[in-house]
Order: C-alpha cells, then sequence, then structure tokens
C-alpha cells in the first residue's frame, strides 16, 4: 500500500481523463502525466502569485528543466476523474523541486512524478540563484513545508 503525504500539499489541480489521453488499452498515455503535472505546475505557481503571461518563463525568472520523473502506480481511464496535488518541496542555490502525485476519485495514487527545475539568467542561460523575490514567494505559501538548502 502506497501512502500519499496529501496534508503536505495545499495545491490542488482537477483534470479529467479526455480520449485523446489514452491509448489503444484505454489507459492513460504513460507521457500525459508529465503533461498532466506541467499543467498543474502553472496553475500552482499562478496560486503562489507568480505572474503568468507570455514572457514568464522567457524574459524574467526562467528556468531550465534538468529532472523529469513519474512512478506509474495505477492506470487511470477514459473519463476519469483525477487530482493533481502540487508542491515544491526544495530550494537550492539555483535549483527548485517540484512533487506532484495524480490521485484518482477514491485516492488511490496513479502516478508519482519529481522534477528540478534550475534558474538561469536569461542573457547567458547559465545557473543563476533562485532570486529573493520567488524565495519569498515560495516561503509565504509553503511555510516550513519546503526545505531552503544553502550550499
Amino acid at each position: 500500500m502506497i501512502t500519499v503525504p496529501a496534508e503536505q500539499f495545499r495545491h490542488r489541480y482537477p483534470i479529467r481523463v479526455r480520449y485523446e489521453h489514452v491509448d489503444r488499452q484505454n489507459v492513460v498515455h504513460n507521457l500525459r502525466y508529465l503533461l498532466y503535472f506541467e499543467e498543474a505546475r502553472v496553475e500552482y505557481l499562478r496560486a503562489m502569485g507568480m505572474p503568468i503571461d507570455q514572457e514568464s518563463f522567457v524574459s524574467h525568472d526562467k528556468f531550465f528543466v534538468v529532472r523529469n520523473a513519474c512512478d506509474y502506480f495505477m492506470p487511470a481511464i477514459f473519463d476519469e476523474e483525477l487530482t493533481v496535488l502540487t508542491r515544491i518541496s526544495f530550494v537550492k542555490n539555483s535549483s527548485i523541486g517540484f512533487e506532484h502525485w495524480c490521485l484518482k476519485a477514491d485516492g488511490t495514487p496513479a502516478a508519482k512524478g519529481e522534477h528540478v527545475f534550475v534558474h538561469v539568467n536569461e542573457k547567458t542561460d547559465q545557473p543563476d540563484r533562485v532570486p529573493e523575490h520567488l524565495r519569498a514567494m515560495i516561503l509565504r505559501y509553503e511555510g516550513e513545508a519546503v526545505s531552503f538548502i544553502e550550499s
């Protein structure tokens, strides 16, 4: 039995499985979970207070994805209602770690995702410290649930 630490997650994002999300076996295609996590992550950032517009991830607060991981537990099927839990679990010097759980309506986990993003300088695309305004925003939203790790 897999235990989901749902109490650690403030953000919940509902998704209904659409026809184009499933494969020939009528289960959500494995790649689709990364797209679910991406949708939930953008809504999480919006809820956290980050301005979301055409320039959000291009010319200010630019991040590169450096790690995507997904564990699959139970298939989801067409028209099923899912909920994606999202949180930032850690902030290091230049990186931020996201954690997601995709849950079925009865709370059974369908998948778990872990993702690491590196903040980069908008002009050089080189790693750069996560700005203080983002650190403060994350702390306000997540409180003590997020680990700030300085190296």
